[in-house]
């Protein structure tokens, strides 16, 4: 395999670049990008609101969704909730103190983007989705 796709399917070039990106978010609202990635996981997925849900659909372990759920409940970003009749979940829900931290994760996002994809025309942006979906689907049906 090519060491430019290997270095790039390791995903740690992109974990650096990310960083560079959200750095004054962190700093500003003492969060990391694990804090910022279940956070944002939670706003955009209103129907997977549990740190399990997390897990399965991020593939974070879970150690580090703990950390981050609790971290930003101490933040004031998330709150825990049982549903009634079904204490056996926690689900965790955005608290308006968050809205701020996600709109200036969004913006930096938005500008990280436009970086990371800076030169490459819209045809190879979408052949580059597709092949990541097929990339993803294959290591996913490994772990079955």
């Amino acid at each position: 395999m090519d060491d430019k796709v290997e270095l790039l399917l390791n995903g740690h070039q992109y974990k650096r670049f990310q960083e560079a990106y959200f750095s004054a978010v962190f700093e500003e609202y003492d969060l990391n990008l694990g804090d910022i990635r279940v956070l944002l996981f939670l706003y955009e997925h209103e129907s997977y609101d549990t740190a399990r849900d997390i897990v399965e659909k991020h593939y974070l372990a879970k150690s580090y969704v703990s950390k981050s759920v609790e971290k930003l409940i101490e933040h004031g970003f998330l709150e825990r909730k049982h549903l009634q009749g079904d204490r056996r979940y926690v689900h965790l829900l955005v608290r308006e103190e968050a809205f701020p931290v996600i709109e200036a994760v969004r913006r930096q996002k938005q500008r990280m983007l436009e970086r990371l994809f800076q030169g490459i025309c819209p045809e190879h942006i979408e052949v580059l989705r597709e092949i990541a979906g097929k990339i993803s689907s294959n290591i996913t049906d490994v772990g079955r």
